[in-house]
């Protein structure tokens, strides 16, 4: 094992002499690998390994910070949204009220330090409902104006809220939609939404709401049973 000091980082590093002509560096499991050909002397190595020192740190910082999010990972049940799985990791710091991070490859959930010893179940849900809020009120104007164009009819107002036993409702010419509709995939949101517009003209599922619906729906019957399957 090696050592490269440069003012203010040290590196690490195993060689590893090979019979290869090529010189060779990796990062395995947090530790920093040369495969260097059996001629190279210290010198030559340690030269190679200053001229690669940033990109070294660069991918150290990386696995760094992936494994404290590994680490971190406390919801073993996936969050979905907009149909794509992510993972949640919790963290604290010293804020007022939890915040949320929607980024690539999972949701960060900063709460305040005083939470650390509670029950963080009913936080972490109560945080995630309002992020579903926020993108569905991003998310659902542009689809029902969308639908608008393709029905050439309107509820007299839609609503964003919560509902106790379904995604979406049609009532007194209006329609209300659950937030949590936010979960599934954009397809499976326009079936439901389309579904409740199409209640706007038929009140139950006559032939008519159904010729309605296999008018605008592709692959009409096998979306019909994804939706049917969902749990909400």
């Amino acid at each position: 094992m090696s050592l490269l000091k440069n003012k203010n980082d040290v590196i690490t590093y195993t060689v590893d002499k090979t019979a290869n002509s090529s010189l060779y560096i990796s990062i395995q499991n947090g530790e920093v690998i040369v495969k260097a050909p059996w001629y190279y002397t210290t010198k030559q190595i340690q030269e190679i390994v200053e001229e690669k020192k940033n990109w070294i740190l660069k991918h150290l910082q990386e696995y760094i910070e992936a494994e404290n999010i590994r680490k971190q990972k406390i919801n073993a049940k996936p969050v979905y949204v907009l149909g794509k799985q992510y993972d949640v990791i919790v963290k604290y710091a010293n804020h007022k009220n939890p915040t949320l991070n929607l980024l690539k490859k999972y949701i960060e959930i900063v709460l305040p330090a005083k939470y650390i010893d509670l029950d963080k179940t009913k936080i972490i849900q109560a945080t995630l409902s309002k992020m579903y809020s926020s993108i569905a009120k991003e998310e659902l104007e542009s689809i029902m104006e969308d639908i608008r164009h393709l029905l050439g009819f309107a509820p007299e107002d839609f609503k964003i809220k919560p509902l106790e036993d379904c995604l979406a409702k049609c009532s007194n010419q209006n329609i209300f939609i659950a937030p949590s509709i936010m979960q599934y995939s954009n397809e499976i949101i326009r079936f439901i939404i389309l579904h409740q517009f199409c209640h706007l003209k038929y009140k139950n599922h006559t032939k008519g709401f159904n010729e309605l619906m296999e008018k605008y729906v592709f692959d009409y019957e096998t979306i019909a049973k994804q939706v049917k399957k969902l749990k909400f």
